[in-house]
């Protein structure tokens, strides 16, 4: 089938596609194709604006710009094309069923917030909390998530990168780190700049970034994750980094700033967070789980979030639970059934999110209580 066929179909289908295209950069655009011509192809796309409207757009995508097209989740067949809505609906009863849905703890619900891409599945990595809603990265993209479960690319990382940390600062300015050793920062303009190039060899191991904090001085802790050995480096505003922390048996994956002060690492060769000054001294330590219950052929597992109890949530990917971990340093399973869980985070309103990699989609937790319902403890973390 030639590539000017196969888009004949998708304008006969009305299957919602996206499209990355460009010359030196990429764009991506999400939509259906309405026609194809010699040298172009005609795009409907839809776009949740900063007005809280749906905003519908054409563009004319030229061929010879088009790097690569993916079917996405938002795939289904509908009667009213003209209803954004109703499409939405349509999408999440076309996907996984309440049946796979893992067991709410008791007094919360859960519920399937957003479909994403099944094609990715299993490269999901980070998420976070920021401006208007839930972040998520994706190899080198960063994607917005906003309260309907619509999703938008909101950054990339050019090159061959892979993005293994994200954090907004509370100026809306996001952190971002690739396993690569890269630091960037990237302003609410989506201006980025280069912030630091870290050398893992300097904490004992390679080069693995896996997760990151900010400071309130917009000093960043950047975890490395190789293997069994590793550590943590401080950067300071300026782009000028240290070793904190370093040497075998220090490799870390998550990491989290408490608002006492404290930088909570997921220390992956014993399965404990451990609680330390942020001169690197050890405070406290607490089990978790066993270390086989995290995934180590990569430095995505042991996301941390942290309520406004003090309570701290981690993903255990290769046992596929989150557990969570009381202010008394006791833990409990909070979730189980899950498959490779790398992501969690709070929204603004105390619902938390876990993004699930290996079913590509995202959960949203939510107190039944809402005397109970939580909120992140910390901006900064």
């Amino acid at each position: 089938m030639s590539f000017r066929t196969r888009l004949q179909g998708f304008v006969e289908s009305r299957q919602k596609i996206q499209i990355w295209y460009g010359m030196g950069c990429h764009n991506t655009v999400t939509g259906r194709v309405l026609a194809v011509d010699h040298d172009h192809i005609d795009v409907e796309s839809y776009s949740h604006e900063s007005d809280g409207q749906i905003h519908i757009r054409r563009i004319l995508v030229p061929l010879h710009l088009i790097l690569h097209i993916d079917i996405t989740s938002a795939e289904i067949s509908e009667e009213d094309d003209n209803s954004f809505s109703q499409e939405k609906d349509a999408k999440k009863q076309a996907g996984s069923s309440a049946d796979d849905l893992p067991d709410a703890p008791t007094g919360y619900g859960v519920r399937l917030h957003s479909h994403l891409s099944p094609q990715m599945s299993n490269r999901f990595s980070r998420m976070t909390a920021g401006p208007g809603g839930i972040y998520y990265s994706c190899e080198g993209s960063v994607w917005f998530i906003d309260s309907q479960g619509t999703l938008s690319e909101y950054a990339r990382i050019r090159g061959n990168s892979t993005i293994s940390g994200l954090r907004f600062d509370r100026k809306g300015v996001l952190y971002v780190a690739t396993i690569q050793g890269t630091v960037y920062k990237i302003d609410p303009n989506k201006s980025g700049r280069i912030l630091a190039q870290l050398d893992g060899n300097l904490t004992g191991g390679g080069t693995f970034l896996s997760d990151l904090a900010i400071g309130h001085r917009e000093e960043v802790y950047v975890s490395n994750f190789p293997s069994n050995t590793g550590g943590i480096f401080k950067i300071d505003k300026s782009g000028e980094y240290e070793v904190m922390l370093g040497g075998p048996g220090n490799g870390t994956q998550g990491i989290l700033l408490d608002s006492d002060g404290f930088l909570w690492c997921l220390e992956h060769s014993s399965g404990s967070i451990v609680k330390r000054s942020l001169d690197g001294r050890e405070v406290a330590r607490i089990q978790v789980a066993e270390s086989e219950s995290f995934n180590f052929a990569d430095g995505y597992d042991g996301n941390l979030a942290m309520d406004n109890l003090g309570r701290i949530y981690v993903t255990a990917g290769r046992a596929g639970t989150v557990v969570r971990v009381n202010r008394e340093g006791r833990t409990e399973t909070f979730l189980t059934g899950l498959v490779n869980p790398t992501g969690i985070a709070f929204s603004s309103d105390g619902a938390l999110f876990v993004l699930e990699a290996g079913r590509s989609r995202v959960l949203k937790i939510a107190s039944v209580d809402k005397a109970d319902r939580t909120a992140s403890a910390t901006a900064l973390s």
